[in-house]
């Protein structure tokens, strides 16, 4: 049986992160902290010129608990790469930096070793898709492989690093679950033998923030199929408080890059897109996502969101869900929006890359705009003829822009301009008539107090 330990990286963000940032004076001496608002800034300017070229007030360590600390300017270096000399770690360099920050952190020498909690559904979870990991790179896994490199597109050399997986028969993933210490009536309990649909599909597993395997999808080998049956989820596993599939491993690994979280409609997506080289993607998964959702990845360090869903009607439906529940959020990574009709004849980014390329996707993504602006023009697509109708659309994306926080004021004055632009009015004009019609009392009186919009 796998070690039931919590893993590593668990016990590095739930526990040494946390211990850090109470104490990175103590930790860091060097750096001279000391605490600001949002969290510490250096003091010491000999080290900071020496080390980054910089004043020392350019390095911060903000938020909850940082994973490292920031250069204005330059970018972020994780505390494991500044204890390895610079260079991230991987392997056993990662565990022996690790260890000298749980030190530097004052936690006990041995919290390495010490026994973690168990979580044994997830592990369950996790040793059934390890059995399916296995049963897609064997000889039954045959016709699994094909289908993805024949018809996904999939990279051969990529399949054995895909983190897809086909679910085995249900009478032999019994039998291996029991070997491996499991009871009848927990594999009963995790439902992962429950549904006599599932073997021979491809599956994936979908991890919460601390990187546990909370649910598994698995996805038909039929090309045709389409509705409910397509995809399946794991019988009584809600998603609800999940970050989107694929971001865990995104966001929260030694090394990762927290710029850009590239957030697309379907799992298969991901895989494709991981597949030729781009790590930073997420999905929905045929979730609707919650402010809470993007409260967590603010929380986690992602800087950025870009939306980049299906070129359909219900991808642009879900666009703006999306961007409405990011504005809802009481904090929340900046939010761009990739226009689904810039996909051009393609449906999604799956088939994007799979016939112009990795780098056609990047090329489109540095064409994302605004999400709060995408979405207040959304609403004055339709303008229809003559002064009334503008100024219906222009009611319409008033009243959305006006729920908006405090903390979008500058993304709203964006929008203001640009529906001001779309409908044939001045920016100032549409501005005075939102504050007055639109905007709450508060927003209205800083309004007044910041002077009118204008370039």
């Amino acid at each position: 049986m796998h070690d039931r330990s919590r893993s590593l990286l668990a016990l590095y963000t739930d526990e040494v992160l946390p211990a850090l940032a109470g104490q990175l004076d103590r930790a860091f001496p060097e750096f001279g902290w000391r605490r600001d608002r949002d969290g510490w800034v250096a003091t010491n300017d000999e080290l900071t010129h020496r080390l980054l070229g910089v004043r020392a007030d350019r390095v911060v360590a903000h938020g909850e608990a940082p994973a490292g600390f920031l250069v204005h300017g330059a970018g972020p270096t994780l505390w494991t790469a500044y204890v390895n000399g610079g260079e991230p770690p991987r392997g056993a360099a990662f565990v022996d930096a690790v260890r000298t920050l749980a030190e530097r952190a004052g936690l006990a020498p041995n919290l390495l070793e010490e026994p973690r909690p168990v979580d044994r559904r997830a592990d369950l979870l996790h040793d059934f898709f390890v059995l399916g990991r296995r049963e897609l790179m064997s000889d039954r896994g045959a016709a699994a492989r094909a289908y993805l490199v024949e018809q996904r597109g999939f990279p051969e050399h990529a399949l054995d690093e895909s983190s897809l997986g086909l679910v085995p028969a249900a009478e032999r993933a019994g039998e291996a679950l029991r070997r491996l210490g499991y009871s009848r009536e927990e594999i009963d309990g995790a439902a992962v033998l429950a549904d006599s649909r599932w073997p021979g599909r491809i599956v994936g597993a979908w991890r919460d923030d601390r990187a546990r395997v909370r649910t598994l999808w698995a996805r038909t080998l039929d090309p045709a199929a389409n509705g409910d049956g397509k995809y399946l989820y794991l019988r009584g596993a809600s998603r609800a408080g999940l970050l989107p599939y694929g971001a865990s491993s995104a966001i929260a690994g030694p090394g990762a890059d927290r710029s850009t979280l590239v957030l697309v409609e379907g799992v298969m997506d991901v895989h494709q897109l991981r597949a030729r080289g781009f790590e930073n993607a997420a999905a929905l998964g045929g979730t609707s996502i919650r402010p809470a959702t993007f409260e967590l990845l603010a929380r986690r360090g992602v800087e950025r969101v870009i939306l980049a869903l299906d070129n359909d009607q219900a991808g642009r439906e879900a666009t703006a869900r999306v961007v409405e529940a990011a504005g809802r959020a009481a904090d929340a990574p900046a939010i761009l929006v990739l226009d689904p009709a810039q996909l051009g004849r393609h449906k999604d980014p799956d088939a994007l890359v799979r016939s112009e390329g990795i780098a056609a996707f990047r090329s489109l993504l540095g064409e994302a705009t605004c999400g709060i602006t995408w979405r207040a023009l959304e609403h004055v697509l339709e303008l229809g003829d003559g002064p009334s109708a503008r100024r219906e659309a222009l009611a319409r994306a008033g009243r959305w822009l006006g729920r908006l926080p405090a903390r979008l004021s500058l993304e709203q004055e964006d929008a203001v301009h640009a529906i001001a632009e779309t409908c044939g009015y001045s920016p100032e004009a549409v501005g005075r008539a939102f504050r007055a019609r639109f905007w709450r009392a508060s927003d209205r009186d800083q309004a007044r107090d910041l002077g009118p919009i204008e370039r």
